[in-house]
């Protein structure tokens, strides 16, 4: 591990900018030191090299001069002796007429060289033009060596163009670079010899040498300090970057507080200002982005419709507390990443794309074993939008939001209303068919018969009564739908009012035994007198309806203190109502024997009317029953309670 961490911290080290600012200083450095150092030792070497070259040849000019003014002088002695001491052109050797005369050239030319000393010169040789060595300064005494002929190349070259050569080479009998030149003597026009001189040019090269050595040392002295200087500078821009990098990793966890401190003037300084705006500005915008994004989230946890937003392939990525709730969520259960679809239980589409192209909503059955419950669910895309141009527009999908809405109760209102429809409808077909029935049967001649006119003239009566009832209930209801019916309120002795309407049913249904308990003390009620009558009357023509002659129907009135709640009881002791009909007895047109209630003349909104006109008035009405033993219905109505002084 820790090996680890040294390489990365080492592979960090070579990757800085400060090390890379380094590193092209320096190179730089170094290849325009190198390149100086190229041309000045090359320089160098070709200026020695001349210096050393012209030095030689300007003394080998001199030792000509006087080899020529030897053979001239030698050469006045006879009339023929120019003409012999010249070198032919068809080849011939120096020649010398008399010994004397050959022999005092021969020993003027030695003298010459034997005087003629430069330094760093190994040797000098006379060749005449048939290539035989004439004189040398190495082996002057020695006759055998003069006779030689001398094979040299670069002598033969000289002896053919007449100009002067020269080359470096490597002498293997002395180990080091010598330098050879070979300059031909001329007598007018003719060449009747050469000079060939042979220095020791290796001290050249060893000097230039020595500089470049020197060179070497000072380029890499001028590598430290240029190196030292090049951190030493590049720290000063460096520490800029690194604490404007240092701010932006802070930035990237999310710390937008602090600034970069850098107060130069330079363009380092400009950077940071602006970047410190920038900063402050980033800041700001995040802050609002997060008041809103807090806003956002809260309205989406508090709407009562289910918000699911999904990626391009369906994929959940957002679901609020309403949607979890209405697909039936568990609280170890993580809807984050699951297809909208199939968690919405929607199979015959098998892209969000896909409904979306169909139509724009879908009705889900999300119903529970407990629990009816219908959703409508609405798809719609989440693009993107782009602008490529000033004149073009381009837009790339990114998901798509799935809202969804409670539709159970409309759904269930809907499908109340087509039955209320469809009831009404049927309810009164009934009454009419009938009428109709009976106003054909009188018109074939019914009506003429004594017995059976008055009878179907009767019905007749009974079913338009029955049809104006049902109308006017229809209507009342109706207008209590819309909010439209009007309430006459007035404070009403509820026990007062108990006893009129049971006072006068049992007037009308002495068969009938009625029971009441009720208090001596007036409990006073805030409603519509009228209103309330017609739901007491309901309930009790109900009662009497359903209860055999010689049954109780038993009538309580007794007041809540701790509430201020009165309640009314009146039980019968008919045949009860099944107890999956219980709660339903309050809907419009619902009867648990239809045609037993039809032949009794009920409407079926009797029940429904009370539920409305109750709680108008803020109470409540329901029901118990059991079959074979009668029902009760309650109600509960909010009271006044005065005291006794005020009676």
């Amino acid at each position: 591990m820790n090996l680890f961490n040294y390489k990365n911290v080492n592979r960090r080290w070579f990757s800085s900018i400060r090390v890379k600012f380094v590193v092209v200083y320096v190179l730089v450095n170094i290849i325009a030191l190198q390149l100086i150092g190229l041309f000045f030792t090359a320089q160098l070497r070709t200026s020695n090299i001349n210096n050393f070259e012209q030095n030689i040849i300007e003394q080998e000019k001199i030792l000509n001069y006087h080899i020529r003014e030897e053979l001239d002088k030698d050469g006045k002695k006879t009339d023929n002796e120019e003409q012999a001491a010249s070198a032919s052109t068809d080849g011939e050797s120096i020649k010398i007429e008399g010994d004397v005369a050959s022999a005092n050239a021969k020993s003027g030319i030695a003298k010459l060289i034997s005087e003629f000393n430069i330094q760093k010169l190994l040797s000098v040789s006379i060749i005449d033009n048939n290539s035989k060595v004439v004189a040398s300064s190495s082996k002057n005494g020695n006759d055998e060596y003069l006779a030689k002929r001398s094979f040299d190349p670069l002598v033969s070259q000289v002896l053919k163009t007449g100009e002067s050569a020269k080359k470096i080479q490597n002498n293997v009998e002395l180990g080091k670079r010598v330098w050879i030149y070979v300059s031909p003597i001329k007598q007018g026009d003719k060449i009747v010899g050469v000079v060939s001189l042979m220095a020791d040019i290796e001290s050249v090269y060893q000097d230039v040498n020595g500089i470049t050595r020197i060179f070497i040392i000072g380029t890499v002295l001028s590598i430290l300090i240029t190196t030292i200087i090049g951190f030493v500078a590049s720290k000063t821009v460096t520490s800029s970057i690194e604490k404007m990098s240092s701010q932006v990793k802070k930035m990237a966890s999310g710390n937008y507080g602090t600034v970069v401190g850098i107060d130069t003037n330079d363009e380092i300084g400009d950077l940071a200002k602006v970047f410190n705006k920038i900063s402050k500005r980033i800041e700001e915008e995040q802050a609002v982005t997060e008041t809103e994004r807090r806003k956002l989230a809260t309205i989406i946890e508090s709407m009562m419709d289910g918000i699911i937003t999904t990626d391009n392939n369906g994929r959940i990525i957002l679901i609020n507390t309403s949607a979890e709730d209405m697909i039936g969520a568990r609280d170890e259960e993580i809807f984050i990443g699951k297809d909208a679809l199939k968690i919405l239980n929607i199979t015959e589409y098998e892209h969000i794309g896909d409904i979306i192209e169909a139509e724009d909503s879908l009705l889900v059955n999300a119903s529970k074993t407990d629990e009816s419950l219908l959703l409508r669910a609405e798809f719609s895309k989440i693009v993107k939008e782009e602008k490529e141009d000033l004149t073009q527009m381009s837009t790339e999908l990114e998901g798509y939001i799935i809202v969804l809405y409670d539709v159970t109760d409309q759904e269930r209102q809907e499908k109340e209303r087509r039955e209320f429809v469809s009831t009404v409808s049927h309810e009164l077909r009934t009454p009419l068919t009938t009428m109709n029935s009976y106003i054909e049967a009188l018109e074939e001649g019914v009506i003429n018969d004594k017995e059976l006119a008055p009878q179907f003239i009767d019905t007749i009566h009974k079913e338009t009564n029955r049809m104006i009832r049902m109308v006017n209930e229809l209507m009342q209801l109706g207008k209590m739908d819309i909010k439209e019916e009007h309430y006459e309120k007035e404070f009403i002795d509820i026990n007062k009012l108990i006893e009129q309407i049971s006072n006068r049913f049992e007037l009308t249904h002495p068969e009938k035994n009625f029971i009441k308990y009720t208090s001596k003390t007036p409990i006073f009620v805030e409603g519509d007198q009228d209103k309330l009558t017609q739901v007491f009357d309901n309930i009790m023509n109900n009662a009497i309806k359903y209860s055999p002659n010689g049954k109780n129907i038993t009538i309580r009135v007794r007041q809540n203190y701790n509430h201020n709640r009165v309640n009314i009881s009146i039980k019968d002791e008919g045949v009860g109502i099944p107890l999956v009909h219980i709660d339903k007895i309050f809907n419009r047109f619902y009867r648990v024997d239809k045609s037993r209630q039809r032949s009794m003349g009920g409407t079926g909104l009797g029940l429904a009317l009370a539920k409305n006109i109750i709680e108008a008035h803020k109470g409540r009405i329901w029901a118990q029953s059991r079959e074979g033993y009668g029902t009760i219905i309650f109600v509960t109505l909010p009271c006044e309670r005065i005291d006794d002084e005020w009676l």
